[in-house]
């Protein structure tokens, strides 16, 4: 018996060793040493640097060091810890990468607690390691990692519950209240998360575990909650853009309550039909602005099919699988903003592997029914890799590829900036966390309106002190700033012109402004 456990634990290690050697060789190999051009992921640092610096959650690119709720605290303050040691971007990268990995390991043991084949663990696992759109996070710093962490420790957590012992004696139920808290606190589509968990205890009718659960979840939403009361920045800004009808045209107004829901399911089958196979078939490509395809929706039934039969495998817990795959899409199909497949990214492993599972049921059944000696092998599905590698070569090329012309004159401003002007320098931009990366000085953005009055007063209010006028490709540049530019030209004579394409640093004359607008 002792024998057959050491052979046991040597077979885990092995494997555990393997994954290991697959993350190595991916992350390495599609690693991005350059900030990412988004600009949430220098909104992260920024906040991150201001927790490390002692300044609180707050913004700290302009002289009042406002109170920040634009993102929830959870990943900045992860990001804090290394921020404290060092001002490189690459740790941070890497400590996403490393989320990602251990995330691989706790899929490894929860399905090995499925009573699966150690092999279909692995197998299982080390697939999420090679998700394109799974890689494309790991390498930047955004929370979809530790969000995914979180959220794949809670599931371990549950599973690591002993049902021989009342619920409040086991410290596997507590940790699990705390790791759900804590996702929500890294990214508000949590409340899916927290959601889940809720429609598990509810459908394995565990009253009880259910009302604590969501008590003890609601008690550690408080600090956050009363934090912002205190700081009057209110709760979220996700919540405001529900009923937009276009967050980057607020001109356009709110929508009816039968256009919201129609968005609503329109993005529902959206993620259906086109974000899912995208994101974890290989070669799915899919057109997002296109209509939805008869062959789209028989791919997307063939695939939920497998996903469902997966998630079936894993007993009570198809339960928590399947009320977090519901609940997240619902979450993202209430929002304005266009989303494809960047929004479920946390949601992939549960995803794909239910899909690896299903696949392998599936063919171990149709094994059998060959009347077959052999039974179907997990290692067979390793085929996946081969089928993976041309998305990672692209992964590869993309992340190894210069910033664009329109983005190195960005920046090359911005480094001007903070060569030649003091630091409390108020410059105005469509990025204005990019431009504070590489110009390290106080920054503000314009108002989207399409009033030039209302825009350049909003330039008097920020203090503004320089405007950039570049061309990184965001309408609202032409749809809002370049009129009011255009329309008075004695207020933003040209400081720096740089070419192909034009971009420009203009000085913005607010003495001039204020008495023309007085």
């Amino acid at each position: 018996m002792k024998e057959n456990q050491l052979t046991k634990n040597s077979r885990i290690f092995y494997y555990i060793i393997g994954l290991i050697v697959v993350f190595l060789i991916t992350f390495t190999y599609i690693f991005n040493k350059k900030l990412d051009l988004n600009g949430d992921n220098a909104e992260y640092y920024v906040l991150a640097t201001s927790i490390a610096g002692g300044h609180g959650y707050s913004d700290i690119t302009n002289e009042a060091h406002n109170p920040s709720n634009i993102f929830p605290p959870g990943y900045p303050l992860l990001m804090s810890v290394i921020r404290i040691v060092t001002d490189s971007i690459i740790p941070q990268k890497v400590l996403n990468g490393l989320f990602l990995l251990a995330s691989a390991f706790l899929f490894f043991f929860f399905i090995r607690k499925n009573k699966l084949p150690d092999s279909m663990a692995f197998v299982a696992s080390a697939i999420i390691l090679l998700n394109y759109q799974v890689l494309h996070f790991a390498t930047m710093m955004m929370s979809e990692m530790s969000f995914m962490f979180f959220t794949a420790l809670s599931l371990w957590l549950l599973s690591k519950m002993n049902e021989e012992k009342p619920f409040w004696k086991d410290p596997y139920f507590y940790s699990a209240i705390v790791t759900v808290a804590y996702a929500y606190h890294i990214r508000t589509q949590g409340i899916a998360l927290a959601a889940a968990v809720i429609g598990y205890f509810l459908f394995t009718k565990r009253w009880k575990q259910l009302l604590a659960f969501a008590g003890g979840f609601i008690i550690c939403l408080l600090p956050w909650m009363l934090r912002n009361k205190i700081a009057d920045v209110g709760q979220s800004r996700y919540v405001s853009m529900i009923a937009m009808s276009n967050p980057w045209r607020p001109e356009e107004g709110t929508l009816s309550l039968g256009e919201l829901l129609a968005r609503f399911f329109e993005t529902f089958k959206m993620l259906v039909t086109k974000a899912v196979p995208n994101s974890i078939l290989p070669y799915a490509s899919v057109d997002y602005n296109a209509a939805t395809t008869i062959g789209e929706w028989g791919i997307a039934i063939i695939l939920f099919a497998l996903i469902g039969i997966g998630m079936w495998r894993f007993g009570k817990f198809k339960y928590l699988f399947l009320f977090y795959t519901i609940a997240t899409f619902s979450v993202i199909s209430l929002f304005s903003t266009p989303s494809e497949n960047r929004y479920i990214t946390p949601l992939l492993p549960f995803l794909e592997v239910s899909l690896l599972v299903g696949l392998y049921t599936v063919l171990s059944v149709g094994v059998r029914k060959m009347n077959s000696a052999t039974q179907f092998s997990p290692w067979i599905l390793l085929v996946v890799v081969f089928f993976s590698y041309p998305k990672l070569e692209q992964l590869h090329a993309q992340n190894n590829t210069p910033y664009p012309p329109n983005y190195q004159n960005y920046f090359t401003i911005a480094e001007e900036v903070h060569k030649q002007l003091p630091a409390n320098t108020v410059v105005c931009s469509r990025k204005p966390m990019l431009f504070y990366m590489f110009g390290k000085t106080a920054v503000s953005s314009y108002l989207w309106t399409e009033d030039d009055k209302a825009l350049i007063k909003g330039l008097i209010d920020s203090k503004t002190d320089y405007v950039v006028f570049e061309q990184l490709g965001y309408s609202s540049t032409a749809r809002y700033l370049y009129p009011a530019i255009q329309n008075n030209p004695e207020l933003f004579p040209i400081v720096m012109h740089l070419p192909n394409p034009d971009t420009y640093l203009l000085k913005f004359e607010r003495e001039k402004a204020i008495e023309k607008f007085r």
